[in-house]
C-alpha cells in the first residue's frame, strides 16, 4: 500500500458536484479555504474525468465539506457517495437499473480496478439478498470507507434492492487487516 491511491476525476466531479450543491456558498468557500494550496489548486481547475486524482484529496475535502457543514463525517461522507454514485453512473445508469444486486457485485472486482489504481475488491459469501464486500491493499481512511458504504447502498437501491441495510464492521483505520461491509437487502 505504498503507492500514492488515485482514483478517476470522474469521481472528483461528482463529489464537488454533491459538495457544491449542499453547502452554502460562504461554507464551500470556508471548507476549501482549510485545504493545502495544491488542493485548491486542483479544485480551481476543470479536472477531467479520465484523469487521476488522489484518494487524499478527495478524503480531505469530504472531511472539510463535513466540518462546514457541522455534519458528522460518516453521515456526510456516506450521503455524498450516495449522490456520487448516482452522478457518476451517469449514462451507463439504464445498465444498472436492468442488473441485479447479484449481477452488479459480480462486476466489482472489474469496476474497482477500472476505477482506482490500487486496491482489490472482493465479494464473498454472496446469496440471492446478501454479501460481504472486502477492499484489500487499499489505504482507507474514515471519509473515503463513508462515501463508500455510500455507494454500496445507492448502487444496491439502482437495481431495485429494497430495505438496503449495511455495517462496514472491520476497517483498516479500527486496526483491521482490509475494510469489510455485510450488504443485504430484500
Amino acid at each position: 500500500m505504498s503507492e500514492l491511491a488515485t482514483t478517476k476525476g470522474t469521481i472528483l466531479n461528482s463529489l464537488l458536484k454533491f459538495i457544491k450543491s449542499d453547502l452554502t456558498p460562504e461554507q464551500y468557500a470556508k471548507a476549501v479555504s482549510e485545504l493545502p494550496a495544491d488542493d485548491q489548486a486542483m479544485l480551481a481547475t476543470r479536472v477531467l474525468p479520465s484523469a487521476h486524482v488522489s484518494e487524499t484529496l478527495l478524503n480531505r475535502l469530504t472531511e472539510v465539506a463535513a466540518r462546514a457543514k457541522g455534519e458528522e463525517l460518516q453521515a456526510f461522507g456516506r450521503r455524498a457517495g450516495m449522490a456520487e454514485v448516482a452522478d457518476a453512473v451517469g449514462l451507463y445508469r439504464f445498465l444498472v437499473v436492468v442488473l441485479t444486486p447479484n449481477a452488479l457485485l459480480s462486476k466489482a472486482s472489474n469496476t474497482w480496478s477500472s476505477v482506482h489504481n490500487t486496491g482489490k475488491m472482493l465479494v464473498e459469501n454472496q446469496t440471492s439478498n446478501s454479501a460481504r464486500i472486502r477492499l484489500r491493499d487499499f489505504a482507507s481512511e474514515p471519509a473515503h470507507c463513508a462515501r463508500l458504504t455510500g455507494w454500496f447502498v445507492r448502487l444496491s437501491e439502482m437495481t431495485g434492492a429494497k430495505d438496503v441495510r449495511i455495517t462496514h464492521d472491520e476497517c483498516l483505520t479500527r486496526g483491521a487487516a482490509d475494510c469489510s461491509w455485510d450488504l443485504r437487502w430484500t
